[in-house]
């Protein structure tokens, strides 16, 4: 849950929302951890924490020692499908198994144990539509399975810090793992010399870290002048990065959902991207562009949103009233609890 991933933020998300019900429609909520060392500040006095500190007997042994007991009035939510067979002992005493699909891990043929858990659930839910397909693409026995969909959300901005970047930039925050090139560091890099013909002023600013980053660097060194990498940045600083840039950028080819569009959006930044879930969330030529993998696609993107400042102020506020009516933490308690049968939507 103290992870700066996705899935970690979805649970950090989740575990607030449930939060909130205790002593109306849920009872207690409790969080089960593999990997946290300690308990996150993100969970509130509401929940009991319990972390197996990263060794997955341990984790497995919660469910074992929970397991012997009558669980009729248990919903558990499993927030990663690798650890779906972890809820089986729970499962076996009537507890009521929701599954998380987010992305990427749920986007490859289950094993045994887990289809087994998988089809057992009481509900499957995706943060997008794309990801639901992925996961019925690679799985093609769960082809009618009922799959709803709970977009996620994002608080309001944070307060804002750091030192401001002048003159203009395009953004792209995100992990830089060599497991994740599809995210399209690699992209920028080349296109940026391209970009600068039409827009010499124009700079790439690299928010993130990775086990990949020395090599985009060392890249970047040898294609351009005007491509800065920042690394892990605090959350003030980020917000600010935001608020600031010219526009935001990440033309990943394989994201489940994309955090870091709702992000740029509450900040009234536009953003390109390329196909796939981030359609779920940008309009295209509304509050943002939608390209093709080709680089003649986004370099054409990049120019416009540098040159044309009506249009980047037109999508940039179409966004922030996006992120405000349909992705906020409001909108986004609404589909959990909906989502849960917590309450009606």
């Amino acid at each position: 849950m103290a992870g700066a991933d996705g899935i970690s933020e979805m649970t950090r998300q989740w575990v607030r929302i449930v939060e909130s019900r205790v002593g109306y429609d849920a009872e207690a909520v409790e969080v089960w951890s593999l990997d946290d060392e300690a308990r996150p500040p993100a969970i509130g006095s509401a929940s009991t924490f319990r972390t197996a500190h990263g060794g997955r007997l341990r984790f497995a042994s919660l469910a074992l020692a929970d397991g012997v007991a009558a669980a009729s009035d248990l919903v558990v939510v499993v927030m990663h499908v690798h650890l779906l067979p972890v809820a089986l002992p729970l499962v076996w005493r009537g507890a009521r198994l929701v599954t998380m699909l987010m992305g990427i891990e749920a986007w490859t043929p289950l094993d045994a144990l887990q289809k087994y858990a998988m089809r057992r659930a009481w509900k499957v839910i995706a943060i997008s539509a794309h990801t639901a397909d992925r996961f019925r693409a690679a799985n093609p026995w769960a082809a009618d399975m009922p799959i709803t969909v709970c977009h996620p959300g994002v608080p309001p901005i944070p307060r804002l810090g750091g030192r401001a970047i002048e003159g203009r930039y395009a953004l792209i925050v995100g992990r830089m793992d060599a497991s994740e090139r599809y995210k399209g560091h690699d992209a920028l890099i080349e296109a940026w010399p391209i970009v600068r013909r039409s827009v010499p002023d124009a700079r790439l600013i690299v928010v993130g870290e990775g086990n990949d980053s020395s090599r985009l660097r060392r890249k970047a060194n040898t294609t351009c002048d005007a491509i800065t990498f920042l690394g892990r940045v605090d959350e003030p600083t980020l917000a600010t990065l935001y608020r600031d840039a010219t526009f935001f950028v990440m033309p990943s080819t394989d994201e489940g959902f994309g955090l870091v569009y709702l992000e740029a959006m509450r900040a009234s930044t536009p953003c390109i991207a390329a196909r796939g879930a981030a359609e779920e969330i940008i309009t295209d030529g509304h509050d943002g562009l939608i390209v093709k993998a080709g680089d003649s696609d986004l370099v054409a993107a990049m120019v416009h949103l540098f040159v044309d400042k009506p249009a980047r102020m037109r999508m940039g506020a179409a966004a922030a009233r996006r992120v405000n009516t349909q992705f906020d933490a409001t909108a986004l308690g609404r589909r959990v609890r909906a989502a849960l049968e917590l309450e009606r939507a």
